[in-house]
């Protein structure tokens, strides 16, 4: 073996600036990388829209969808796509207007003059209009053909522009699509006046490897179609039916960067929506954050939405759900407890904080006298020796409840309070 002396030394002076640096975005920029993006990444929360399209959720109240709304407003995110079909969707959409929100306000339509009207009816400025562009799903019109479906949405896209409303139009299937008609219909609806194209990853197949060919490529087609058509901006919505939607998502905007302005991420919070759902509102955040360093949303707010989300539409959230998961910054094996001890950033990629959650230690089967000790000091306010006699018999005490007892889950904490108390703490 090689004499590592040197090396001991890079570590130890590793280590010294790691712990020297008590602001999070100096030790964030110091330990991992930043590699920052040339697009305006705008988040297009379709929650209200998407999202309440998932079977078996619970349809939010009106007053519940405007809160949500408004606290998407306030994490910063730029668009949000609404339902507007029934009463609860038009009061909530009401809701919204009286708290300012109706700029950033998107209605979904089809292809149909009745839909437009009703968003303008309702004072939306822009919209959505939804229309498939593989031929898989335009097998739903097998008695027309390809001409008179895009003479059909070109035409919406007219009347939309001529009545003053911003309009994106999403392409359906987007992923299995025929490159050659997909781009005659882009271009089409770019010379109808339509400002951005969302590619749908309808079905979760597209690939994010930048060398993956059309029609599944995700980068291969943003280049593609920055190359080859006329629209502005592009947007990306990805299903997770393979578990690749927030993959896929940072995919694009990463493909984006460089060729586009801006670049819409069409997400849903929790990852809520038809079938597997789609890419989370605050995972691809906290991606565009932490490894692109863009620093324009309300961090704070995610654990709080997440809350809201779930109690308003009756979801359980995993709880090792990534950023806003119960479990997220939990810990209880007593490796991972020692290590979050000693340097919190061994098991913790962020602060909980910085998101709106907070450590918790849990004491259960697999708590070592880190993890006792640490749960201990926390509750009353001090540090406890490592030889407390006390100490000694609390975890004597959880030894006989976890190894030689029946118990399966962790402590509460007002049970380990009790355990504290009965070994002589006052807690």
């Amino acid at each position: 073996m090689s004499d590592l002396s040197e090396m001991e030394k890079i570590r130890r002076e590793y280590l010294e600036k790691v712990e020297s640096l008590q602001d999070w975005e100096q030790q964030r920029k110091f330990v991992y990388n930043i590699r920052p993006l040339d697009v305006d990444v705008v988040i297009d929360d379709t929650t209200l829209r998407e999202g309440l399209q998932m079977a078996g959720i619970v349809s939010p109240t009106p007053e519940n969808a405007c809160r949500i709304a408004v606290m998407l407003r306030d994490i910063g995110v730029e668009r949000i796509e609404v339902m507007t079909y029934t009463r609860s969707d038009r009061k909530g959409i009401n809701l919204m207007r009286d708290e300012g929100l109706g700029p950033l306000l998107a209605a979904w339509c089809r292809a149909a003059q009745v839909d437009i009207d009703a968003a303008l009816e309702m004072g939306f400025e822009q919209i959505g209009i939804s229309h498939p562009v593989s031929f898989i799903h335009l097998k739903k019109w097998v008695d027309k053909d390809v001409r008179t479906l895009l003479e059909r949405v070109v035409s919406a896209v007219e009347y939309a522009v001529d009545h003053g409303l911003k309009v994106f139009v999403h392409g359906e299937d987007s992923t299995r699509a025929d490159w050659a008609f997909e781009r005659e219909f882009i271009n089409a609806v770019a010379e109808a006046g339509a400002s951005v194209y969302r590619i749908c990853d309808t079905v979760g197949c597209g690939i994010s490897d930048p060398e993956a060919p059309l029609p599944n490529g995700i980068p291969a087609k943003v280049r593609r179609i920055k190359e080859e058509t006329k629209i502005p901006a592009i947007e990306i919505h990805a299903h997770d039916d393979l578990g690749n939607a927030v993959e896929n998502t940072m995919a694009a905007i990463r493909a984006a960067s460089g060729l586009y302005e801006k670049v819409y991420a069409s997400t849903t919070f929790l990852g809520i929506g038809d079938r597997a759902g789609g890419a989370e509102t605050e995972k691809v955040i906290m991606n565009c954050y932490f490894h692109h360093g863009v620093r324009k949303w309300n961090l704070k707010l995610l654990k709080g939405l997440a809350d809201l989300v779930a109690e308003a539409m009756k979801y359980r959230v995993p709880l090792n759900k990534a950023i806003v998961g119960r479990s997220a910054f939990a810990h209880e094996s007593g490796i991972h407890v020692h290590g979050v001890k000693v340097l919190p950033l061994t098991y913790e990629i962020f602060p909980p904080e910085l998101v709106g959650q907070k450590r918790e230690i849990r004491i259960g089967k697999r708590s070592g006298k880190h993890g006792v000790k640490l749960k201990l000091e926390e509750m009353i306010g001090r540090e406890v020796g490592d030889e407390d006699p006390r100490l000694l018999k609390l975890l004597q005490l959880l030894k006989g409840k976890f190894v030689k007892g029946r118990r399966r889950t962790s402590l509460t904490d007002e049970e380990f309070r009790q355990l504290a108390r009965d070994v002589g703490f006052k807690v």
